[in-house]
């Protein structure tokens, strides 16, 4: 007999409900699909007129504004997506060109469109990282969460259109931690210790020799030439 699927809870039915309904409320501010709003759909595609672009510009630009007021006022100015996008749009008089314009209105668009841009968003997200972090790594007593949230979402960033593993870089930050490499230095050599994170766990701290702990230049520098002698 064939398997049958699992009836879902009642709680999980509302929270599912609930992530889509925020989703679709950040997703629904945009007039057009979010690749409607590309530099290159606009002026290749003529997905918006001049006239168009400035005026969803102006709309866009106070929904934004309301939404960054509302971060800040939620003590939440020292997240990655607030520092991004704070001051960021001016009025549509600090343009000389149309190209400005619409690249502005494309960064724009990304913004509002990401559940991130909203407080309830951002809460959702830092408690998916929570239970990220619980479910890999038991309770996280030493860890940051807010600076561990950041550096997921720059990861999430840099892999942008590319294949990316959520799992291997909440991995890579917990070994940073226990190398004594901090979120900034991370982020400097994110590629080396991306590809190679089985090998940095295996590493030792102390420096052959002497009586002291790498540095994060010296375990990336150490990757690379292994990665070089494999290859």
């Amino acid at each position: 007999m064939p398997k049958r699927n699992r009836r879902r809870s009642k709680s999980e039915v509302i929270k599912s409900k609930s992530f889509r309904t925020k989703q679709n409320t950040a997703r629904a501010s945009l007039s057009k699909p979010r690749e409607a709003y590309t530099v290159s759909a606009i002026e290749l595609s003529g997905t918006f007129t001049y006239a168009e672009a400035r005026k969803e510009y102006t709309r866009l630009r106070a929904i934004a504004n309301k939404r960054l007021q509302r971060l800040s006022q939620a003590g939440l100015t020292d997240t990655d997506i607030y520092r991004a996008n704070v001051g960021k749009y001016p009025e549509l008089k600090s343009f000389k060109t149309p190209r400005d314009l619409y690249q502005s209105l494309s960064s724009l668009s990304w913004f509002i469109s990401s559940n991130r841009s909203t407080v309830s968003g951002q809460r959702d997200y830092e408690q998916s990282i929570r239970d990220t972090l619980a479910s890999n790594y038991g309770t996280p007593e030493d860890m940051d969460l807010k600076k561990f949230g950041n550096f997921m979402e720059f990861m999430r960033a840099k892999f942008s259109g590319k294949e990316y593993d959520s799992e291997r870089s909440a991995k890579m930050y917990r070994e940073s931690i226990k190398k004594g490499i901090s979120p900034e230095q991370l982020k400097a050599h994110y590629n080396t210790f991306y590809k190679e994170i089985d090998r940095l766990s295996k590493m030792k701290n102390r420096v052959k020799g002497m009586d002291r702990d790498r540095t994060a230049k010296e375990f990336a520098g150490a990757l690379r030439r292994r990665s070089k002698k494999r290859g």
